[in-house]
């Protein structure tokens, strides 16, 4: 999807244990944890289908 609509996604990384108060405030439990939009949570290593699913479902209107 990046490479399709380069401009359209952003990615960024963050050390849960560095960074405790942003770790609180999306409920981080588990790593890996993808969070879609500001709205959906995708929590640990899921296969790729599984997230472009979920990435799907929140960019479809």
């Amino acid at each position: 999807m990046a490479l399709v609509n380069p401009t359209y996604v952003t990615v960024d990384m963050v050390d849960a244990q560095s960074f405790m108060r942003l770790s609180q405030r999306f409920r981080v439990m588990g790593v890996p944890m993808t969070l879609v939009n500001g709205q959906e949570q995708v929590v640990g290593a899921v296969p790729e289908d599984a997230l472009l699913a979920k990435i799907r479902q929140v960019a479809t209107p």
